[in-house]
């Protein structure tokens, strides 16, 4: 119905509203990132770390820590780069999507130099009594904004593709909750603060969205689907 009501538009306005929505959510993104950032350098204590992390602790079984241990193995970066190779195999061999698959590369690996910078800029020490053993520091965490990235450029050539809208929604609900339950596993094991994953998730949001938003600026420069890029022929 919106695509229908924009068609009758001489102005391509849904390019438009997608920008302002990706805009608004990477400020948005943005802004609680440099929130958490800016009271971490002041060393500050978060309040809701401490309130999270204790009812965590009191829901803690020895069988929900082994499905905990299995979703957090899915945001790791074995996982992850094997998942990739095998997405840029299917998008280059099966789909010809030479432009998705650079843009998927650059948002997956960026995204991760981008997550080890942080963590050596802010140096925090990953919490005490934790479940399992990690190395490195602990702010943000790499397993939350490595999984969105990964996970959220996928929903995003599944949106992209012809698949049916059905399916979509379905799969999209998929990557949110798988994203989410990788943050949360974190949280749960021990190996990161709350904000730990907040400001992963906050982080991970801005970067995926200049990734995608690159993938859709060449699409909309050959397509010549905003006014800003067409051509404009001599008399």
């Amino acid at each position: 119905m919106l695509r229908d009501l924009a068609a009758k538009l001489p102005f391509p306005i849904l390019p438009v509203i997608y920008i302002l929505a990706g805009l608004m959510l990477s400020f948005f993104s943005l802004n609680i990132f440099f929130e958490l950032s800016e009271d971490l350098m002041e060393q500050e204590r978060f309040r809701f770390d401490q309130v999270i992390i204790q009812y965590v602790s009191n829901i803690r079984t020895e069988s929900l820590t082994d499905i905990m241990k299995f979703i957090t193995f899915l945001g790791g970066t074995t996982v992850l780069t094997l998942l990739l190779i095998g997405s840029l195999v299917w998008l280059i061999v099966k789909r010809k999507n030479y432009w998705g698959a650079i843009f998927y590369i650059i948002a997956v690996a960026g995204g991760g130099l981008l997550n080890l910078g942080l963590k050596h800029w802010f140096g925090r020490v990953r919490p005490e009594n934790s479940l399992i053993v990690e190395q490195g520091f602990s702010y943000p965490s790499g397993h939350s904004m490595g999984s969105l990235i990964y996970y959220g450029f996928l929903g995003y050539l599944v949106i992209r593709s012809q698949r049916g809208r059905s399916l979509k929604l379905l799969l999209g609900i998929g990557f949110i909750t798988l994203i989410l339950l990788i943050g949360f596993s974190r949280i749960y094991l021990g190996v990161h603060y709350p904000s730990d994953v907040l400001a992963g998730f906050s982080a991970g949001t801005v970067w995926l969205l200049l990734c995608i938003g690159g993938r859709e600026s060449i699409r909309a420069y050959k397509k010549k689907t905003l006014p800003f890029f067409k051509r404009k022929h001599p008399q």
